[in-house]
């Protein structure tokens, strides 16, 4: 537990990565706080009617509950398949509860402003709560920024918008479908936010546009064969893919596409050309939208596809690309957010004037999307390296790299020198630019890293590295296989599960701590998905 000679660490932001950070810190000893402006946890899982993101009632998880948990700590028996955002709530409340994190956490506590102190080797965080007369400045040692990737609404230009007579919003404003009842609503975008609001006002608006400029992935949750979508990907699998992508990055997009193009033509059969969802970007550029309703809903005419708008061009009325026009009397903006760290002044990682064609939002100035370049060993930040894992998983694996390289402990792993660092960022930004010149629209998945790269790296640093346990050449390796070879099957071609992170010793002295529970809840969500798929499978057949 934390001494009082331990650093001081300030987490701000305590929604999943932020608790999550707050209990991995706690775990090596650290002194930690956490901020949050909010009277409660959990972030965007908790509805809330206020201007902010927040999940919906009608809210899904994209990544199924045997794979969208902590490394430590599984969803309760009888957690929906896809949890809802109700129940996602619920887990994260249950998470700090079980790891007695509330006292660490200050919440209706509005950050003001973050500033370094050379002369002291300290951060100055200003904030002010409930009972707060003033803002107070506190001092803390370290930093962590879990305010996640979803901070600030992107609105695009429209031109004449200032024309339109009927109501203009951006998704984190869309709070009510029924606000929309008899209306006619255009929706801008084709991601899950567009998908989700599209799908959710089926019933309840008169008319409902989904207006994209490209095509977009469209996946299911769920399989006809009775498997979750995420279970598609092993250990093992994964391995592969990582390995062809070493050696030849075009054929594994290749396999991906591929894979993407088989699972939608089994599920949702052929596409209507007038939807125009095809040809769709690469998962290499863009994110896939998962959705088992949005292409029934275009098949039946619920939703009508088309091309993105133009210019407003009266009260009520939108030219598209095409020279068509459109009679609507809401818009609503699902077209993403940006980051925003402006509280931390000039250590914003995004003010960044070297990066090419200002896609700094995409590629902040950090260390394997981490840490900070300017001030490595005390600012560092989670959410922002994402590769195809389950986003509780990624900054689960990032904060315990965090609490490890910061211990400064003898036998743990230190940050490279700021060299090698800088040189990190200098590689990644040409591979992001080598990603854009790949797609006509020079898209790019943002925040991506490579994950043949950044995974080893990642569950080094936090000591979890099960690649030595499981990978083909090592000695663990070939003694698990043949003391407990069922197990490593299991492992290998199973659901490839968070908890495998937590299931053997840190490989490096003063590394994370091993889950005693990781075994048995490893055995038990391939018993379960087992028997859900045999139940699925029978009731088909019954059809």
């Amino acid at each position: 537990m934390a001494d009082a000679q331990q650093p001081s660490v300030a987490v701000i932001g305590l929604g999943a990565q932020g608790v999550n950070a707050v209990k991995n810190l706690l775990e090596q000893g650290f002194r930690v706080t956490g901020f949050d402006r909010n009277d409660y946890i959990g972030g965007i899982w908790r509805y809330s009617a206020e201007h902010h993101v927040s999940a919906l009632p009608s809210t899904i998880v994209n990544i199924s509950r045997e794979r969208a948990c902590f490394t430590d700590f599984a969803f309760p028996p009888g957690t929906d398949s896809y949890p809802s955002s109700a129940q996602v709530d619920k887990y994260l409340n249950d998470y700090v509860d079980a790891f007695g994190l509330r006292p660490h956490l200050r919440l209706s506590t509005r950050v003001h402003s973050i500033k370094r102190d050379d002369a002291q080797n300290c951060w100055h965080v200003t904030v002010s709560g409930p009972s707060s007369a003033e803002p107070e400045r506190l001092k803390f040692d370290k930093v962590v920024m879990a305010t996640g990737p979803h901070n600030k609404a992107i609105m695009p230009d429209l031109p004449g918008l200032e024309l339109f007579k009927g109501e203009v919003l951006h998704s984190i404003a869309f709070k009510d479908p029924k606000h929309f009842q008899g209306k006619r609503v255009m929706i801008i975008g084709a991601s899950n936010s567009a998908a989700d609001t599209a799908t959710s006002l089926i019933g309840i608006a008169s008319e409902i546009y989904l207006s994209h400029r490209h095509g977009a992935v469209v996946m299911p949750r769920h399989l006809k064969n009775g498997k979750s979508l995420d279970h598609g990907l092993s250990y093992r699998q994964f391995q592969v893919k990582d390995a062809i992508d070493s050696v030849a990055p075009w054929l594994s997009i290749r396999f991906l596409d591929g894979f993407v193009n088989k699972v939608q033509r089994e599920e949702f059969g052929t596409f209507d050309p007038q939807w125009r969802l095809q040809p769709a970007p690469s998962l290499l550029h863009q994110n896939p939208t998962i959705s088992d309703t949005l292409i029934p809903a275009l098949r039946h005419g619920a939703i009508i596809s088309t091309h993105a708008p133009r210019r407003i061009t009266g009260d009520w009325t939108v030219e598209l690309q095409d020279g068509s026009i459109l009679t609507v009397d809401s818009i609503i903006f699902c077209t993403g957010y940006s980051l925003d760290y402006s509280i931390l002044g000039r250590y914003d990682p995004t003010l960044n004037p070297n990066v090419p064609g200002g896609h700094v939002n995409d590629t902040p100035r950090l260390y394997q999307n981490i840490f900070s370049l300017d001030y490595p060993e005390s600012l560092a930040f989670v959410g922002l390296a994402i590769i195809i894992f389950p986003a509780f998983l990624l900054s689960d694996l990032a904060s315990m790299a965090i609490a490890t390289l910061w211990s400064n402990r003898p036998e743990t792993p230190s940050l490279p020198s700021h060299q090698e660092m800088e040189q990190w960022y200098a590689e990644h930004l040409r591979w992001v630019s080598s990603i854009r010149a790949l797609s006509p629209q020079g898209k790019f998945v943002r925040l991506s890293v490579r994950s043949r790269q950044w995974l080893p790296w990642v569950t080094d640093r936090g000591g979890c590295n099960i690649d030595s346990h499981l990978g083909y050449f090592t000695a663990d390796s070939w003694n698990l296989w043949w003391s407990d070879r069922q197990f490593y099957n299991l492992l290998a071609h199973g659901i490839y599960s968070p908890h495998f992170y937590r299931l053997f010793e840190s490989s490096r002295p003063g590394g994370r701590t091993k889950w005693d529970g990781a075994r048995e809840a490893i055995v038990l969500v391939n018993e379960e998905v087992r028997a859900r798929v045999e139940k699925r499978r029978k009731e088909g057949a019954r059809k």
